[in-house]
């Protein structure tokens, strides 16, 4: 079966990519002309260059939001559940995060992007009950999509147990009766954070599973943060 093309658009993200790993770079698709900076760059990989107009570009990339520039890259391989544990398990202090039914590209591209910042050790999410790596996560996320070790895994639940049994604890990001402030909450060694989706929450299963429950305390008048300002509160926390 033919593998769906992976794309990589917008001018920082693609300079991202080129200055990390160039060589998953396969073809150039771009609006601009030879004389272009970035493209100048990128033709040095001796790859295809195909010059778009900019509506080609957005069929082409499914988003208006290519700023000229898209790059077909080799689809990253998921990381092993096993191997991303046996990386963590060298550190003295680690944290993995795990993306629940977040289906909005903005927001798993800027969680994303706050997880490479921090030096997350990787993210996990769903096969099903969540957003895929699309050309809009990777622009959002500047790039840290194709940084950022990911690991796409059919059950979460499962994934949690395997974690726990490694000496990781579970951290629910959530608001419940049992949930600990984050401002007084100290995160064990070994952390598996559990974000959810702004709606729904964290799957039961997955709460129930986890073994601890945090939530941010709020000041103001809106009583609640997107889930992309959120994790980056959880994840300055940690760090």
């Amino acid at each position: 079966m033919k593998k769906s093309k992976h794309f990589v658009i917008g001018k920082n993200s693609v300079e991202e990519l080129l200055g990390h790993a160039p060589e998953r770079i396969l073809a150039v698709h771009s609006s601009h002309h030879k004389e272009d900076a970035l493209i100048k760059k990128l033709l040095l990989l001796r790859k295809p260059f195909h010059q778009k107009q900019n509506r080609k570009l957005e069929d082409l990339v499914s988003s208006t939001s290519h700023q000229g520039y898209a790059v077909e890259v080799s689809a990253r391989e998921s990381v092993h559940i096993e191997d991303l544990i046996e990386k963590a398990q060298q550190k003295s202090k680690s944290l993995v995060v795990m993306l629940d039914s977040i289906f909005d590209p903005h927001n798993v591209g800027a969680i994303l992007r706050a997880c490479e910042c921090f030096g997350v050790d990787g993210v996990i999410y769903s096969k099903n009950k969540g957003c895929k790596i699309t050309p809009t996560v990777t622009k959002i996320s500047m790039g840290a999509s194709e940084i950022v070790p990911l690991a796409e895994v059919s059950n979460l639940a499962t994934t949690i147990e395997k974690f726990q049994k490694e000496g990781f604890w579970a951290v629910a990001a959530e608001v419940s009766s049992s949930a600990t402030s984050l401002n007084e909450f100290e995160y064990p060694e070994k952390t598996l954070l559990i974000l959810g989706s702004e709606g729904t929450g964290i799957q039961k299963i997955l709460s129930k599973k986890s073994d601890f429950h945090v939530y941010i305390p709020m000041k103001g008048k809106i009583d609640s943060l997107n889930v992309s300002q959120a994790a980056t509160a959880f994840l300055l926390a940690f760090n």
